[in-house]
């Protein structure tokens, strides 16, 4: 390659690079804008305009990437629940008692993150009158797990599949892995979001207060450890 291609391939590379930086930096500003905007204003008295103005972004960059207000506030709900890289992946099977400490820490961080109890207020407020946000909490959001339900579900069904846990009632039916992860979410979440949304003045437990977890992860291998 001559040395006049390999700078105009280096300026191509660095063009790319440019336009992608700017991509992104747009893309946040707009997440940031719109959920800022919807919290204070609430869902339907925030028009698109609106967030486009206070984004620094124009009307056409907008609609290019969220063509309706729904598609705008799924994705908002979707970076509130988004699970930081290094923590994206399951354990592996084997050692319950770590893997369930890990995932819970981490969903204890995920909901104790800020904006994620006003999130799940403004959808129980505006619910009723906004139909399309059903579509949003049917198809990811649910409210007090999101996206990080489906990994905690799998990490079970692995454990259960490596013959650590076993999952059953108390007359002894099978339950699902998905059962389980209700129950092991909802006593982490019990303490840490819920009481948030119906008292104002509630001040949660820090997150990284390892009561929570550890009480949780207790009773569940109390529960459901095969012992091996």
């Amino acid at each position: 390659m001559s040395v006049e291609e390999q700078a105009v391939t280096g300026g191509d590379t660095c063009a790319t690079g440019y336009h992608a930086q700017i991509k992104e930096e747009n893309r946040a500003r707009i997440i940031r804008a719109a959920r800022d905007l919807f919290l204070v204003r609430g869902y339907d008295k925030t028009s698109l305009a609106q967030i486009a103005k206070q984004a620094r972004v124009s009307t056409g960059t907008l609609f290019k990437r969220y063509p309706t207000k729904a598609a705008l506030f799924a994705a908002v709900t979707s970076e509130q629940w988004q699970l930081d890289v290094e923590y994206a992946a399951p354990p592996r099977p084997g050692d319950p008692r770590y893997g369930l400490d890990h995932i819970g820490r981490d969903y204890a961080c995920l909901v104790a993150r800020p904006g994620t109890a006003a999130l799940c207020r403004l959808i129980i407020t505006e619910l009723p009158q906004m139909p399309e946000l059903a579509d949003i909490v049917g198809t990811g959001f649910a409210i007090d797990r999101g996206p990080f339900f489906d990994r905690l579900r799998d990490y079970l069904e692995a454990e259960a599949q490596a013959g650590t846990l076993d999952f059953r009632t108390a007359d002894g039916q099978p339950m699902s892995a998905s059962a389980v992860a209700e129950q092991f979410l909802g006593m982490i979440c019990a303490q840490l979001l819920w009481p948030q949304l119906v008292r104002t003045d509630f001040i949660p437990p820090n997150p990284t207060d390892t009561a929570i977890v550890d009480e949780a992860v207790t009773l569940m291998l109390t529960r459901y450890s095969t012992g091996t």
